[in-house]
């Protein structure tokens, strides 16, 4: 294996950073040490930036408008950050949400939704497709063309996107028109061989996924809303792009996902970034192989290719 070089550059800036374990720190000390790592301000000016609150039945949710140009009736995107539903903030992913609004022009709605432990399953995914709902409802204050509808997200991210689309699909609501995801978390059960071969990979090891898993969704069964690979009916599902990570522990169930919805008829167009590490993205502003990863990502969302890998 060996990570991309440009990436591997990257990384000799964490060389330094404590230790985090998932397993036995307490959530607020991680989100202290990784919410706050400072990543510099990409030179990517919006036309508008709006910071948002969607009422979702007692409460609101904090999201926030990225708008690229002037354009009235934008496409939109609605996006969920990663962090293993325990942390990550639309600051963490301010640079990225930036970037893919350039990149497709499309107005980038990113949702602050609730975090575990704190807020156990189905929250996040409550808040996940409320918001959604929200912005379908309200794209003439958006400046945006509801009709053009997207998800997105990155790893656990990825995950609220896809369940937001089963949560669509269950509700007879044909909103959302594609899913773009990001090395999608897809399988609780974690045994496929991805996870065996790269457990110890710098941004996400085995033992930090399953504390992750055991915040989010502490009870057993896990709900196939949460493993949406073991979700019993994928057909009909929005068309997607999904990128995976060649050195990811989610690689490999990231892609049998991919493999599941082409099988279901659902178009898929199925992207591996070799030499990638998980979590790539948030370094598209910093990397330039990322970024040339991204605009080809974007590229197939626009033109929604059939099934393909890379």
């Amino acid at each position: 294996m060996q990570i991309h070089p440009e990436l591997a550059a990257l990384l000799q800036q964490f060389k330094d950073a404590p230790a985090v374990d998932f397993g036995t720190m307490p959530m607020p000390e991680i989100r202290k040490l990784m919410d706050h790592m400072e990543f510099p301000p990409a030179d990517l000016p919006m036309h508008e930036i709006r910071e948002l609150k969607i009422p979702v039945g007692g409460h609101a949710v904090a999201a926030r408008l990225y708008r690229p140009t002037a354009d009235q009736a934008a496409p939109v995107m609605v996006f969920f950050h990663g962090g293993g539903w325990c942390i990550g903030t639309m600051d963490t992913h301010d640079n990225l949400c930036r970037h893919l609004a350039r990149i497709t022009g499309m107005n980038v709605v990113s949702v602050d939704y609730r975090l575990a432990p704190e807020h156990v399953f189905p929250a996040a995914l409550d808040d996940a497709y409320a918001a959604t709902r929200w912005v379908a409802a309200h794209g003439a204050e958006l400046s945006c063309d509801a009709g053009q509808l997207y998800v997105a997200g990155d790893s656990a991210g990825g995950n609220l996107a896809i369940a937001t689309s089963l949560r669509a699909k269950q509700d007879g609501w044909k909103g959302i028109g594609q899913q773009l995801l990001f090395y999608p978390v897809c399988d609780a059960r974690m045994d496929a061989p991805s996870h065996a071969l790269y457990g110890q990979m710098p941004f996400l090891t085995r033992d930090a996924m399953a504390a992750m898993w055991r915040h989010y969704h502490p009870t057993a069964p896990v709900h196939t809303l949460a493993s949406v690979m073991q979700h019993a009916d994928v057909a009909g599902l929005p068309p997607a792009v999904l990128v995976t990570a060649e050195l990811d522990i989610l690689r490999d169930e990231g892609e049998a996902f991919a493999r599941r919805l082409q099988q279901a008829g659902v178009q898929v167009s199925l992207l591996r970034a070799d030499g990638m590490l998980h979590g790539f993205a948030n370094f598209s502003t910093l990397v330039p192989a990322v970024a040339a990863l991204l605009e080809e990502a974007c590229a197939r969302l626009q033109t929604a290719p059939q099934i393909a890998s890379a």
